[in-house]
């Protein structure tokens, strides 16, 4: 995967230097609805969906070859992560990522009317647990650069963009949440798991000189 992510950023990289039309910059935010296929020794786990919105962050970078067209990459940081219940216990987990996207775009560019599809490179940062028994709270950690998970998840996506900035996603991982080689005092508690995370997400991609030209209106005001 890291191979793959690396010779699309090469391709990406000379299209964009040498058949640039257009170049712009946007950054949003995300709505986030994540769920996970979660085994347990065999079992599936029911993980109730899971909605986030703090703090979810993106910059990209647009290069529009042709009128129909483009590439972006950029930078995100996300809270993703999934919800598990089995009889009176409820688990929530969670990661925060950075993320380094690399997608092709095809549409009516100049509208900023088209669907994507990418693959990105996340990496995790920062880990928190919450345990609930008969909806009371009985166990809370938070770890940085946790071992409990795996540190590099690539993932797949899919998405569509509104004329509005109104963008839509779809997200799958390719990777377990959980790190199966992780030991504690009680062994390797991941060993019999299986994680695959996905989610829905919806944001508003808004282009930089949208703040540019607020700054402006802004000024002339004052």
């Amino acid at each position: 995967m890291m191979r793959l992510i690396l010779v699309v950023s090469f391709i990406c990289l000379a299209i964009s230097t040498f058949a640039q039309k257009r170049r712009y910059n946007t950054t949003s935010g995300e709505l986030i609805f994540s769920k996970a296929d979660y085994h347990v020794n065999g079992a599936k786990i029911a993980t109730p969906l899971r909605f986030s919105c703090f703090f979810h962050f993106g910059s990209y970078g647009h290069f529009d070859l042709t009128k129909h067209f483009g590439l972006y990459t950029g930078m995100a940081i996300r809270n993703v992560g999934f919800t598990s219940s089995k009889g009176d216990t409820l688990i929530k987990r969670r990661n925060y990522y950075i993320g380094f996207p690399i997608a092709i775009k095809v549409g009516n560019l100049k509208e900023n009317e088209y669907v994507y599809a990418g693959v990105e490179a996340d990496l995790a940062f920062n880990y928190k647990e919450k345990v609930f028994i008969d909806e009371r709270r009985v166990d809370r950690f938070n770890i940085w650069f946790s071992d409990r998970t795996n540190t590099f998840m690539p993932s797949a996506f899919v998405g569509l963009n509104f004329k509005s900035g109104l963008n839509i996603k779809f997200k799958y991982y390719l990777r377990d949440f959980y790190n199966k080689e992780y030991s504690s005092n009680q062994g390797k508690v991941y060993e019999n798991t299986t994680s695959q995370m996905f989610y829905f997400s919806l944001s508003m991609n808004v282009m930089d000189n949208f703040f540019k030209d607020t700054a402006k209106i802004y000024n002339k005001g004052i």
